[in-house]
């Protein structure tokens, strides 16, 4: 069912390379979206290619926090998300950084509800119930897509191993709460 104040779908996913090949190599999915809030597209076909496991995890965080602009060091739905870093305490939990390029927009929780903002100003709201749903839609999408994180290949690094691990870890964890 379409709601009418708010709308995220992934429209095309692919690896860096895009050219229809697995790439063991590439950490995170990457793809098409459309987003709306209200009338205001913030996405489309046209809007270029974003990171969308990135999204995924920062729209199964925004379950449970409200987001302002830049929540998490990072737009909501960053262009690149290429460096990782895992949390010091060894919770999980990971600091995502890339370019400064990205679609954002404000997430509030209220009374059973969840409020959407633009940058614009453009505003619609949805039950949590149905805003839940759709992100556990758009995660199982990017999951399908990404095959098990078992199968990557890895950086030498440990730091950067760690920041991988970090993220799954909290994907899993916040995935298997609201689902």
């Amino acid at each position: 069912m379409k709601n009418k104040d708010f709308e995220i779908k992934i429209l095309r996913q692919h690896w860096i390379k895009d050219n229809g090949e697995d790439d063991k190599e590439d950490l995170c999915s990457h793809g098409k979206i459309y987003i709306r809030i209200g009338s205001e597209e913030l996405c489309n076909k046209d809007s270029g290619s974003w990171t969308l496991s990135a999204t995924g995890l920062y729209l199964l965080r925004s379950l449970e926090q409200d987001c302002g602009l830049d929540q998490f060091s990072n737009q909501l739905v960053p262009c690149c998300g290429n460096f990782m870093i895992p949390d010091e305490d060894g919770e999980n939990y990971v600091v995502i950084t890339g370019c400064p390029n990205g679609i954002d927009w404000k997430i509030k929780h209220s009374n059973g509800n969840v409020i959407f903002e633009s940058v614009k100003g453009s505003k619609g709201q949805m039950i949590f119930d149905d805003y839940k749903n759709l992100v556990i839609d758009f995660t199982d999408k990017v999951e399908k897509f990404y095959g098990s994180p078992d199968n990557k290949i890895l950086p030498d690094e440990e730091f950067d191993k760690n920041g991988f691990k970090h993220f799954w870890a909290e994907w899993k964890e916040l995935k298997e709460k609201w689902k």
